[in-house]
């Protein structure tokens, strides 16, 4: 069970989307955050390259002035030129000492142009030349290094902003690979109550109605569930009933049949006296009729009866059991003037004999019933694949190509015209194929070289 169940099936969504989204949020949030920083030490690095611009151009100038200031002094002999050389020379100082601290480390080259500018004195204009000379020299080399350094920040900084983007397309793609598999969890989730109910519909189609429908998820879900499972019950019920019904019927149709057939036959042996020629046709035609009707019960009962039968194999004589089924229609074979040829070249076969019989007795009353007057209708037994293949085929009417995938359906009854007496129920060819398949065999229609209708039955022996 999970440790959150959502009550809706808009919850059930609405969670799935928010679960979806949640990477795509933190990437933005990382994403804010990082530019956010990347941006603040853009702002550092810039204001540093600009300072320390500023202060090497502030110091070529001052130096510049400084050295004017001296000559000046030295030409006048002003005191308040002196006095101006001092302030000079202290707010160079300032500007260096600013400069040591906006770098952040100890440079030589700024602490000798300290010393030699601290003792520098307008005194002797040799020795003031002299401490310029060294004084620009340490100036140009300062600048230099201080424009090696803003290269050095600059490319620094442009390896780090580097770093970061290649960083953010690993999250990006971490982060997209996360909501796609979320976004599957999350359609896996929404989606199995739903595929669920699905199976559900398919099992109930497919007949199963034993199994009892309990399905969790949403509210709206179980509501279906609920109603599924009703269905189902209703349904188990009317088979019940229609099972029920036939076994009913089935069973009261037999009695009074026996009875009719016993009375017919004795008709026919003439017990009760002599019959004329037109009675002894009309009484043909009442056999012939019973024997039919007698086939439809029993398909009936063989029918509901068939998934509770086991297997009981034995050694069948092939040609005997179809001329024993064939001899059941002799009558209606007679009247209606039909070709039969049969061709016998498997003799005997182990399989169950009242399935074996059920499947081939409904495959030569379909021959028979479906076949045109004065037409043909060929039997062909012979031995394939370990398999007893038996094809039984008719000059009848070809089966439309739209009917072919229903033929087997129970209670289905296709366009084509029937020629018997009887009307047909519609379960012989769906009695007869689960009659096969119990024993592991098939039933299909297949083509046959000459004639219209073809029914193949493969058995495979039981004797294991």
């Amino acid at each position: 069970m999970p440790f959150f169940q959502p009550k809706s099936v808009l919850q059930l969504v609405i969670l799935g989307f928010l679960l979806a989204i949640a990477p795509l949020c933190l990437a933005i949030l990382y994403t804010v955050q990082t530019l956010g920083e990347l941006s603040e030490k853009n702002r550092v690095v810039s204001d540093q390259v600009i300072a320390m611009t500023r202060h090497g151009q502030d110091l070529q100038r001052d130096l510049l002035d400084l050295e004017r200031r001296t000559h000046q002094y030295l030409t006048l002999k002003n005191t308040e030129l002196l006095a101006l050389f001092q302030r000079e020379r202290q707010a160079i100082l300032d500007h260096l000492s600013s400069l040591q601290q906006l770098i952040g480390e100890d440079q030589n080259i700024i602490t000798n142009l300290q010393s030699q500018i601290s003792v520098l004195a307008p005194l002797d204009t040799e020795q003031i030349i002299a401490q310029f000379e060294s004084i620009v020299n340490l100036s140009t080399t300062l600048d230099g290094w201080l424009q090696a350094d803003v290269d050095r920040r600059v490319s620094a900084h442009a390896v780090e902003a580097d770093n970061i983007k290649d960083s953010l397309l690993v999250m990006v793609f971490v982060m997209a690979l996360a909501t796609l598999m979320l976004m599957l969890l999350s359609s896996y989730w929404i989606n199995r109550p739903i595929q669920r109910i699905l199976s559900e519909i398919k099992s109930l189609g497919s007949g199963d109605l034993s199994r009892r429908i309990d399905i969790s998820g949403p509210q709206e879900v179980k509501v279906l569930g609920q109603e599924l499972e009703w269905l189902r019950g209703r349904l188990h019920e009317i088979d019940q009933q229609k099972l029920q019904f036939l076994r009913h019927i089935s069973h009261e149709l037999k009695t009074p049949l026996a009875n009719l057939r016993e009375g017919t036959d004795l008709l026919a042996e003439q017990v009760t006296g002599a019959l004329s020629t037109r009675q002894q046709e009309i009484i043909m035609i009442v056999q012939q009729n019973g024997i039919e009707l007698q086939r439809l019960i029993e398909n009936l009962l063989d029918y509901n009866q068939l998934p509770l039968q086991s297997l009981t194999p034995e050694l069948i004589q092939l040609q005997t059991l179809g001329q024993q089924l064939l001899g059941n229609y002799e009558i209606r074979i007679k009247s209606k003037e039909l070709t039969v040829s049969a061709d016998w070249q498997a003799a005997a076969w182990f399989a169950d004999r009242e399935k074996l019989k059920i499947c081939f007795d409904n495959l030569i009353s379909n021959a028979v019933n479906y076949t045109p007057h004065r037409g043909s209708i060929e039997i062909l037994c012979i031995e394939q694949n370990s398999c007893l293949v038996i094809d039984v085929a008719n000059s009848g009417t070809a089966i439309p190509a739209e009917e072919i995938p229903h033929l087997f359906e129970p209670f289905y009854q296709g366009s084509s015209i029937r020629h018997g007496p009887i009307k047909g129920s519609g379960i012989g060819l769906s009695l007869a194929l689960e009659c096969m398949q119990a024993q592991g065999g098939s039933l299909a229609l297949v083509k046959h070289p000459r004639l219209a209708v073809c029914f193949r039955l493969i058995c495979p022996s039981l004797n294991h």
